[in-house]
């Protein structure tokens, strides 16, 4: 019931009967509105991280603890928000005709919500009972925001990339404009989208140092991308019969155990 009341509230769904935040309207406000909260959200988390790394030069040993933890959430906030804009700027300079507020993806799923959720309450509960523990982990962390600038920056490098060729959705109809992009950075990782998603994803869970989440995301999104690469790899293979064959064995996935 909780995660129905807090995905109701990423759909609006409060909101239908105003034109531009209703389904049938072209979700204007919708779009306006989380464009700003992301802003204000993001802006905010942003700050306080640098002044939260700030403090910990001036303040004693005592009170860095508490610097240690603001740190680290709202280095991931700050991460999250910027995620979801580029989902949305990206989308909004190569396939503007597709644009909508579903390209921000934070309304992605009920499946989407649950994880996040989760992560919220693992590392507020651990860091109330083993705050002293989860704020020494710094090279952890350090491994979290490599992990999470590497991804962002090869997931929007793929959107980028590929152009008016990108989708959130699995295209199963060819379309004549269509065509198989092997140049950049596709011409090493066959889903360089899927494999910044990825090591973002887990890099989130590494910079709060959330243990259980970290191997909950990590499962569960390798599942997800197994699945989808799979069929989307016999997608293109129907497209592109005899390309896609020779791309294949000349570059990588860069995920672990898919090949």
């Amino acid at each position: 019931h909780v995660v129905d009341r807090i995905y109701g509230l990423l759909e609006y769904s409060n909101s239908q009967h105003y034109p531009h935040f209703s389904k049938e309207g072209q979700g204007r406000g919708k779009i306006g509105t989380t464009g700003f909260l992301l802003g204000l959200f993001g802006g905010f988390h942003a700050a306080t991280f640098m002044a939260s790394i700030a403090s910990l030069f001036v303040l004693s040993e005592g009170f860095q603890l508490y610097a240690k933890i603001m740190a680290m959430w709202s280095f991931y906030v700050a991460a999250l928000c910027v995620f979801h804009f580029l989902e949305f700027f990206s989308t909004a300079l190569f396939q503007p005709s597709t644009l909508s507020y579903d390209s921000y993806v934070v309304n992605h799923s009920k499946e989407y919500t649950i994880a996040a959720i989760a992560s919220f309450f693992e590392f507020w509960i651990e860091s109330l009972m083993f705050g002293r523990y989860k704020s020494s982990m710094h090279w952890v962390v350090i491994a979290g925001i490599t992990s999470i600038i590497i991804g962002q920056a090869t997931r929007t490098t793929a959107m980028w990339q590929c152009g008016d060729n990108f989708s959130h959705k699995i295209v199963d109809k060819k379309l004549a404009c269509h065509r198989l992009v092997t140049h950049g950075i596709y011409s090493i990782l066959r889903h360089p989208s899927y494999f910044g998603w990825f090591y973002w994803s887990i890099g989130t869970q590494l910079v709060l140092c959330n243990p259980i989440c970290f191997l909950f995301y990590s499962i569960t999104v390798w599942r997800f991308l197994n699945d989808r690469i799979s069929y989307e790899e016999d997608i293109l293979k129907h497209f592109f019969p005899s390309e896609y064959e020779a791309y294949m064995r000349s570059t990588i996935i860069g995920i672990p155990f898919l090949t």
